[in-house]
């Protein structure tokens, strides 16, 4: 397993945030899909990234 970080838009309280998340999967495209799973298709702004 590997840790990736990237940015991802998610909705808090009504607003619109970017914020950093990491995530721990075999490959980057794994990270992306469960980035995608949990936060939404359109929501990657940049990564992922192996930390």
């Amino acid at each position: 397993m590997n840790t990736y970080q990237a940015s991802v838009r998610a909705h808090v309280k009504g607003r619109s945030q970017v914020i950093k998340t990491e995530v721990r999967a075999m490959s980057a495209q794994e990270a992306r899909w469960l980035l995608w799973a949990q936060f939404g298709f359109h929501s990657i702004q940049a990564g992922p990234v192996k930390v």
